[in-house]
């Protein structure tokens, strides 16, 4: 059977903030802990579904927040180590000087109230804390000296209910975080004293970081979006008994996660009579993308912009909202369709002939 021309066009609105402009040149890379079980630490110290957490975050952050590198280290790989390798050999040279980086801990800690805040690692020995665990300056120490990026932020859920030889399980909370007015988003689950509720944080956290946060709908979610979202999820879910804190001075505009573009599909089919041109969205769009697979001689043409070659894919730039017209060749057939690019991700069919079909995602 012969194979389908396809042409499939996304369209991208400028980052209104220069945060995000700078963000969309770089890229985002993670590293995520989650520690159910330890060696060393008695059955009552284990965090149920932080394993899972963490391989949830995982997810989310590869599919639904732009990020192209994401580490996974959980129970048994989560060593004190191997943490300090994660950092110092891989994260360093992942991380270039235009990326941010992810940092996210789910596991226990201890120290937050009495000014000694550590993560625990899953090697970490009660008996000898300050040689197997990590305390939150050590931590800090790491990212600054290995790993060289435009901004990062750090993720701590690490305050339970229980004790450890007589010591909370109050991890690290983010007014604790040793912050040098660099371009640090630091936040963690709970705030001074408080132990978090299982599942509570790292749920809000997900959905936020997936999109839920995006309030101004801008297709990236930022420091100061995620964080306003968290405090005002957490605390809900919580009944009041928690509520996430952060880090005393940020970049508010620091780009945390960039949606995936949605994707407007046409195909060719049996011949079918022009539909209506929808009603578009007013506004400008900063740049439309266009990706042929299949046919020749393909151009794009959008309101005030010339006829773009694509071969087999084209940006056009800066055009109203609006009807971009779609033309390719097939067995020598001239196909002519309509996209109408209503604003950032949403897509509507318009009129279209010489047996082409158009199916497009609904507007978020």
């Amino acid at each position: 059977m012969a194979r389908r021309p396809l042409i499939a066009a996304t369209a991208l609105l400028a980052f209104l903030a220069a945060g995000h402009a700078q963000a969309a040149d770089g890229r985002r890379i993670a590293l995520v802990i989650g520690i159910s079980d330890y060696e060393h630490l008695p059955p009552t110290a284990r965090v149920d579904n932080a394993r899972s957490e963490a391989a949830d975050l995982q997810r989310v952050l590869e599919q639904s927040g732009g990020y192209s590198e994401v580490r996974l280290l959980t129970d048994a790989s989560a060593t004190l180590a191997n943490l300090q390798t994660a950092l110092k050999d891989q994260a360093a040279a992942e991380a270039g000087v235009n990326d941010t980086f992810l940092l996210y801990f789910v596991g226990e800690g201890v120290g937050a109230d009495y000014g000694d805040p550590r993560i625990l690692l899953y090697d970490s020995d009660p008996d000898a804390l300050e040689a197997t665990s990590m305390s939150i300056a050590d931590l800090d120490g790491y990212i600054e000296k290995y790993v060289h990026c435009k901004g990062y932020s750090v993720v701590l859920d690490a305050a339970h209910e229980g004790s450890l030889n007589k010591l909370a399980l109050l991890g690290p909370t983010g007014d604790q975080w040793p912050g040098k007015g660099r371009s640090d988003f630091v936040v963690s689950a709970a705030g001074p004293h408080q132990a978090g509720k299982p599942g509570v944080f790292a749920g809000a956290f997900l959905d936020g970081i997936a999109g839920r946060a995006d309030s101004n709908s801008d297709g990236t979610v930022t420091a100061s979006e995620l964080n306003n979202y968290l405090v005002k999820m957490v605390p809900a879910a919580s009944g009041g008994a928690q509520t996430p804190t952060v880090v005393a001075s940020y970049d508010p505009t620091l780009v945390l996660a960039v949606a995936p573009p949605k994707v407007a599909v046409v195909e060719p089919t049996s011949p079918t009579a022009p539909t209506p041109t929808p009603t578009v969205a007013h506004g400008r769009v900063d740049k439309a993308k266009f990706v042929f697979q299949g046919g020749t001689h393909q151009t794009v043409s959008c309101a005030g912009a010339a006829p773009v070659a694509c071969d087999p894919a084209c940006y056009v730039w800066d055009v109203p909202a609006g009807d971009c017209t779609v033309n390719m060749t097939v067995g020598g057939q001239d196909l002519t369709g309509t996209i109408a690019v209503l604003y950032r991700g949403a897509y509507a069919c318009g009129g279209f002939e010489g047996g082409l079909r158009c199916s497009s995602p609904p507007p978020p």
